[in-house]
């Protein structure tokens, strides 16, 4: 089965800062992108192994009203746990949503390091670093790791 997953909008913010939107094609043959994080977005990214998608599923209501997630989150996490692909969220509530539901995850940084273990970026440390430097949170324990990670290898 090809890899494919579906992106949450933070992500895609965060790399089209930094100019990378293309390494999620380097990664993944297909990139689903709910209607909504179009809206929060504000553009249809610009990747060729985009699609976008119409999520209609009834776990968007309780997602959004009963555990009070965004929408875009509410979509990536319903789309993702009724297709069986991996999700690329990065807000912690929503992350620990798609835990229980058993959905598989990846986050800006775990794109970061599989990119650099598939050679598509030279650093994860180096473009965390970068990104840090644009805006993205990162915890310094978490760069802390990046940096050990980076000396063993």
């Amino acid at each position: 089965m090809p890899d494919r997953c579906v992106v949450d909008t933070s992500c895609l913010i965060v790399l089209d800062k930094a100019a990378l939107l293309p390494i999620l094609c380097e990664l993944y043959e297909k990139v689903y992108v709910p209607k909504s994080v179009i809206v929060e977005f504000g553009v249809s990214p610009f990747i060729s192994c985009a699609e976008v998608v119409d999520v209609r599923s009834k776990l968007i209501m309780i997602l959004t009203e009963e555990l009070n997630l965004g929408l875009g989150e509410a979509e990536t996490i319903a789309y993702a746990y009724e297709e069986g692909i991996r999700a690329i969220i990065d807000d912690a509530k929503a992350r620990r949503v798609a835990e229980k539901l058993s959905i598989k995850l990846t986050g800006t940084l775990g794109l970061l390091i599989k990119a650099e273990e598939r050679r598509v970026i030279e650093s994860s440390y180096k473009t965390v670093l970068e990104l840090r430097r644009l805006g993205f949170r990162i915890s310094d324990s978490l760069i802390e790791e990046l940096k050990m990670r980076k000396k063993k290898s």
